[in-house]
C-alpha cells in the first residue's frame, strides 16, 4: 500500500497520558544509546509522559537481545519486521505502527531511522520531529556516506539534539533548531552472563580496559601503542578490550607487530560491560576528536568508582571537570596517554579520587536528563505541555 494511502494521523483520545513520545532506534546490540533510552522511559512514566520504543526485527536473524533487554526492563515497545535495506516497504510498516499508536511526538536515534522518518515527512506525516545526534563513525566509506547523508537530513528536524558543545558547532547553521542534552549516569542492573577477568591478571602488571565499538575514531590503535611505550618502559600492563568492529582485525596485528600480543586480550561484544569495571585498575578512553557525544562508558565507569583516563574529546571536558575524578589527555596524542594511565594507576581508588568521581557523576543525573526532555517536548508541543508542572528541575538545566 503507498504511504498516502494511510489516514492522516489523529489526537489520541481521554484517559492516556498527557504525551505520546515514539523513539525510533534501529540497535541488534545493547547499546550505550539503548540504555540511556530505556532509563529515560521508565523515567518520563513518573511526569504522565509514554515513551515507547520502536525498533526493528531483521528477517532469518535471531532475536535481537535489546528486545529482551526492553522486555526486562518493563519498556514499552513495537518491533517493526524488517527485510533489509532493499525493504521497500519498511517506511509504510512504520507509518502504520504510528498510525496504530497515535504518538504526539516522533523521536528517532540514528542515520537509519532519520532517513526512515524524512521520507515519511515527504509522504505526508505532520507530526513533530526530534532529531538525535549521537555521534558519527568513520569504520568504512559506506559508512562515512551515510553519515554525511544523516547530517544533512538532521537538519529538517523540529529540533535537533546533540550531546556536546563539539556537536553543537557541526550544526552551527540551525543553531536556533539545536538542543544540548547530556546523557545521564544512572544504576545498570546487571543484565548477561557476569565476565571475569581473573585469568588475564599476571604478576606486576595492572590491568586496564576500554570499552568500545572497534572503529578509527575510538582511538584504540593510540591506546595500543601506548600499552607498548609502558611496556618498554619497564612499567608493563595487559589491555583487555571489550567490544568488536571492523578495526579488529588490524588492532590484532598492531599488537603482534609490538611484541604485546600476549598482553592485549580482545575480549569481543560484553553484554554484561559493568562487571568488567570493578575488576580493573583503569578504564580508557582514547577517542579521537569530532566524533565523540558523551561516552556512557564514561559514566558508567565512574558510578562505578573505577580510575578513568579520557581524551578530551565531545563532552567528557565537562564530565572530568571535578579535579582528581579522572586523568583528561590531549586526543591523539600517546605520549600523554602513557602518563594519563600511569597518574590514574598511581591515583587508584583513593577515599578522595572515589569522592572526586562521585560529586562529578552527581552533575549528569538522570533527573536533569528527564527535566531536560520535558522542556524540550514542552517547545515542540505546547498544546499539550504548556502550563504542566516542569517545576524546579527544568529551571535547574538551563
Amino acid at each position: 500500500m503507498p504511504l498516502e494511502a494511510f489516514p492522516s494521523i489523529v489526537p489520541h483520545g481521554p484517559g492516556t497520558p498527557r504525551l505520546r513520545v515514539a523513539a525510533v532506534m534501529d540497535t541488534w546490540i545493547i547499546s550505550g544509546p539503548g540504555r540511556q533510552l530505556t532509563a529515560l522511559s521508565r523515567a518520563l512514566q513518573e511526569h504522565g509522559i509514554d515513551l515507547r520504543v520502536f525498533m526493528f526485527q531483521r528477517s532469518g536473524r535471531p532475536p535481537s537481545p535489546f528486545i529482551g533487554y526492553l522486555e526486562r526492563a518493563g519498556v514499552p515497545h513495537v518491533v517493526i519486521p524488517d527485510n533489509g535495506p532493499l525493504d521497500a516497504a519498511l517506511p509504510g510498516r512504520l507509518r502504520q505502527a504510528f498510525y496504530e499508536w497515535q504518538p504526539d511526538i516522533i523521536q528517532t536515534h540514528g542515520y537509519r531511522m532519520t532517513t526512515l522518518v524524512f521520507l515519511l515527512r515527504l509522504a505526508g506525516l505532520r507530526l513533530p520531529w526530534i532529531a538525535f545526534f549521537h555521534g558519527a563513525t568513520d569504520e568504512n566509506l559506506k559508512m562515512q556516506l551515510y553519515n554525511r547523508l544523516d547530517r544533512m537530513l538532521l537538519r529538517r528536524a523540529d529540533r535537533l539534539v546533540v550531546l556536546s558543545e563539539e556537536n553543537r558547532r557541526v550544526f552551527a547553521d540551525v543553531a536556533e533548531r539545536v538542543r544540548l542534552i547530556h546523557n545521564a549516569s544512572f544504576p545498570i542492573p546487571p543484565d548477561g552472563e557476569h565476565v571475569r577477568l581473573d585469568h588475564l591478571r599476571q604478576p606486576g602488571r595492572p590491568l586496564i580496559t576500554a570499552v568500545s565499538r572497534l572503529s578509527p575514531e575510538k582511538g584504540l590503535d593510540l591506546l595500543i601503542e601506548a600499552v607498548a611505550r609502558l611496556s618498554a618502559a619497564g612499567r608493563p600492563v595487559s589491555l583487555a578490550v571489550a567490544g568488536d568492529g571492523q578495526e579488529r582485525a588490524a588492532l590484532e596485528r598492531q599488537a603482534a607487530a609490538l611484541g604485546i600480543q600476549d598482553h592485549v586480550h580482545f575480549l569481543g561484544m560484553v553484554q554484561n560491560v559493568t562487571s568488567l569495571y570493578s575488576q580493573v585498575d583503569a578504564v580508557v578512553l582514547p577517542s579521537r576528536p569530532g566524533r565523540e557525544g558523551l561516552p556512557n562508558v564514561l559514566l558508567e565507569a565512574m558510578r562505578a568508582d573505577a580510575p578513568v583516563v579520557a581524551t578530551a574529546a565531545g563532552s567528557v571536558p565537562d564530565v572530568l571537570a571535578v579535579p582528581g575524578s579522572g586523568e583528561l589527555v590531549s586526543p591523539g596524542d600517546v605520549d600523554a596517554l602513557v602518563q594519563g594511565i600511569e597518574a590514574a594507576l598511581a591515583r587508584g581508588r583513593s577515599p578522595e579520587a572515589s569522592a572526586a568521581r562521585a560529586e562529578a557523576i552527581d552533575r549528569f543525573s538522570l533527573e536533569r536528563r528527564v527535566a531536560a526532555h520535558l522542556s524540550l517536548y514542552a517547545e515542540v508541543r505546547p498544546d499539550l505541555l504548556a502550563g504542566a508542572p516542569l517545576g524546579a528541575a527544568v529551571a535547574a538545566t538551563t
